[in-house]
């Protein structure tokens, strides 16, 4: 017997009568339905999968509002099914994201139909989380998109594997950092700032800081760093050193893990919460010397690896300190070795050798770039006779006592050496006959005027100085040193305490001889230049300048012979002579009962440091004035006109020697006020009742706009302060009217009248 198989399925059957010549018959039709049963099925399915899947899916419609939800998604972001329906998915947005991104992703979905990455969410109590999205979307079959599917994963645990992946790589990169500061040695600060910046910068921390500490002192901060530009993240110095000395005293790490826990010490009680804080000491020698501290907002930032990474980092500290005492040790011998071959031991200037060895370089570059350069060969006067009279070592210390002088007297890039004996050499580059002759005779006048205590009693010491310049007095080594002998014996041959040049009649001392006998026979005048007021024309005041008339009539400005007289010290008796003759000329207006004018006189340095001569000044002064009534009452006349330059040796030293003249009636005027770079504080410090603009200055008013601005600016300065601008050197009308445009109170010049003898 044959079976054949049984198989059931859902059908539809239809059945529908039908007459047909009086006859009714019936039609039934039948239709496979089994693919409902199928359909369910997979209805069925998908909704299990769909309510049991670990992944959150969430599913909208084609306007992208939210149809459907899983269990896995309520889970994910706090929100149920009834709280999302019919919403969009922007709930979700972190605001991490900009809109371009967004764009991009629907881009993405559109043009292809899919898009997947990493994307942060925020849940419905706020916090925010990273996600692995995968966006599709559903078409029905005309291709329209009816539905948008996305599935998505929390990724928190994988990013933080991620980021501590990525934290223990950037501390091992630290660690090799460190080791390549440690290598390169350069000096503990440098080590501690450079160790405190790349744990920091490469260990993503909120601040690192090391401490040091020479028992039983507390630990001090020797270096710190942040990110934070105003050092905010820095927690208090007190929290930091409590932490280090925990560490120090017991010689192993301290660490405070955050997270809300309490910390064992009141200073850290006031850090965030969530601040993680460790200190790891070092060792200098056999001691533990100091502690890193490193701090982070993360809590439970440390773990075993990075713990160890960081104590690495503190034993490389140990490690370079050692070889900086090392290295210092090893460096300060070889220094001394050095110091000893290249030095004179009394009186610390370079050796013989040292000083020949910088002539043969310095006269090598003179040969090539054609430069000058200068030597000055100093000589003690009367050695012998003070080694014979006090002994040997009273002789010594007029040697260092020379050396001192001649060390500070150098400028940068000098050289002085002892040169035997009581022989020294100064070599002088970039330096021609003039300059040189002036600093030698500098150094002439230091060493006389600077008094040594010998047994109770002051001993002066002077010195013959011979002076010689490449190429003007020998082309050779041999030349100069033979040519620089001869300058040295003749200043001797000439009683000493004298600067010569040999074979040379330098032009200043022939302007000095002038000078002198200007001095001694009255021919060293004065010549009033007229100051008015620009407003009215009116003269106001004028100027007294020193003129030299030699002895066939002729007359010498002053630019012709100061500096000379600067240079061999005779600016002060200029003074002198210029100040009693404009003294003379005021009494004598005074009793002609000419109209009465101010009258400006210049001082020199010389003549400022002097007291006495000040005094005698006052006292002159006073004389005149109980002669013709110009008494501190009624006011006196006469202005002092000092510029800064002459200030800048000691300006309280020039204060006090002025203030018996300023409290009977003598004024300041601050003279080429633009020409320096200090002058603002002498109007702070001095009551100076003019300012004299300087001439360059002045003469670029009409053509340079900026030079303007700035006079104007000194103009306001000086009404200001209640002074009285003056302005230099006019030489027209524009110039004046344009200065009177400024605001400038007076002026002086050509083009008010030329420097006038007194007849």
């Amino acid at each position: 017997m044959l079976y054949e198989a049984v198989t059931t399925f859902l059908a539809d059957i239809t059945i529908a009568s039908v007459v047909e010549g009086g006859e009714k018959t019936y039609v039934a039709i039948l239709r496979d339905m089994s693919w409902l049963t199928e359909a369910a099925y997979k209805q069925n399915l998908a909704a299990a999968v769909f309510d049991n899947s670990m992944q959150a899916i969430m599913v909208t419609n084609a306007a992208n509002r939210i149809v459907a939800v899983n269990t896995a998604f309520e889970r994910l972001t706090g929100y149920s099914a009834s709280e999302v329906a019919g919403r969009s998915p922007n709930l979700l947005q972190s605001g991490r994201h900009d809109k371009a991104f967004y764009a991009e992703l629907w881009r993405a979905v559109l043009a292809t139909g899919h898009w997947q990455g990493e994307i942060w969410d925020r849940r419905k109590n706020g916090e925010i989380f990273p996600e692995w999205l995968t966006i599709s979307v559903v078409r029905d079959d005309s291709g329209a998109i009816t539905h948008h599917v996305a599935i998505g994963h929390d990724i928190t645990e994988r990013k933080k594997s991620e980021e501590r992946l990525h934290h223990m790589t950037d501390f091992y990169s630290a660690l090799c950092q460190v080791d390549h500061l440690v290598a390169c040695r350069t000096n503990p600060q440098a080590l501690f700032d450079g160790i405190c910046r790349t744990t920091v910068e490469y260990g993503h921390l909120r601040c690192a800081c090391i401490t040091v500490t020479d028992p039983p002192h507390f630990p001090r901060i020797v270096a710190a760093f942040s990110e934070a530009a105003d050092g905010a993240a820095i927690p208090p110095e007190e929290a930091v050193r409590t932490l280090s000395q925990d560490a120090i005293k017991a010689g192993e790490t301290v660490v405070q893990q955050g997270g809300g826990a309490k910390a064992r010490r009141a200073p850290l009680q006031r850090a965030p919460a969530n601040l993680s804080a460790g200190a790891f000491p070092f060792k200098r020698g056999n001691q533990v010397y100091g502690a890193l501290c490193v701090f982070s907002d993360e809590t439970f930032f440390f773990d075993d690896d990075l713990l160890h990474l960081l104590r690495r980092i503190a034993e490389d500290i140990s490690f370079a300190l050692d070889g900086f005492d090392q290295e210092t040790l090893r460096q300060a011998a070889e220094s001394r070795a050095t110091y000893l071959a290249q030095h004179d031991i009394l009186t610390g200037l370079y050796r013989r050798n040292m000083i020949e060895e910088a002539m043969a370089r310095h006269h090598m570059l003179g040969l090539q770039a054609n430069a000058p350069y200068s030597l000055g060969l100093i000589d003690l006067d009367h050695f012998k006779i003070i080694n014979d009279t006090y002994g040997h070592a009273i002789g010594d210390e007029v040697l260092v006592h020379a050396a001192k002088i001649l060390r500070t007297a150098m400028r940068l890039g000098d050289i002085v050496g002892r040169w035997g004996g009581e022989e020294f050499l100064c070599l002088l580059p970039d330096t021609g006959p003039d300059s040189a002759l002036y600093g030698m005779e500098r150094i002439r006048e230091q060493l006389a005027s600077t008094a040594i205590s010998v047994g109770g009693h002051e001993l002066h010491v002077t010195a013959s100085i011979g002076v010689a310049t490449f190429p003007f007095d020998g082309k050779t080594m041999t030349e100069l040193m033979t040519v620089v002998d001869a300058a040295l014996y003749q200043a001797k041959q000439e009683g000493g305490d004298r600067v010569r040049r040999a074979g040379a009649s330098p032009s200043i001392f022939c302007i000095g001889g002038q000078i002198e006998e200007a001095l001694g026979h009255g021919r060293l005048v004065a010549a009033a230049q007229p100051i008015v007021s620009l407003k009215d024309g009116a003269v106001v005041a004028d100027e007294s300048l020193a003129r030299l008339i030699l002895p066939g009539g002729a007359v010498l400005e002053a630019t012709q012979f100061i500096e000379a007289a600067a240079h061999l010290g005779q600016l002060q008796r200029i003074d002198q002579a210029i100040i009693a003759q404009v003294m003379r000329r005021c009494v004598e207006r005074v009793k002609a009962h000419d109209a009465p004018i101010l009258h400006f006189v210049n001082a020199s340095a010389g003549l400022l440091a002097q007291a006495q001569t000040l005094a005698a000044l006052l006292q002159d002064a006073r004389n005149q004035g109980h002669d013709t009534g110009l008494t501190r009452d009624c006011g006196t006349p006469f202005v002092i006109e000092i510029t800064e330059r002459a200030m800048l040796r000691d300006r309280k030293a020039v204060k006090r020697h002025l203030e018996p003249l300023l409290e009977y009636g003598f004024r300041v005027a601050l003279d080429d006020f633009g020409s320096g770079y200090s002058s603002f504080l002498y109007l702070a410090d001095f009551p100076v009742s003019f300012l004299k603009i300087e001439k360059e200055l002045v003469v670029r008013t009409t053509s340079d706009k900026r030079v303007a601005a700035i006079i104007h600016d000194i103009a306001r300065l000086g009404h200001d302060l209640g002074i009285t601008t003056i302005a230099e050197g006019i030489e027209d009308a524009s110039t004046a009217d344009a200065l009177l445009a400024l605001d400038i109170d007076w002026g002086q010049g050509f083009h008010f009248g030329s420097p006038t003898l007194a007849q």
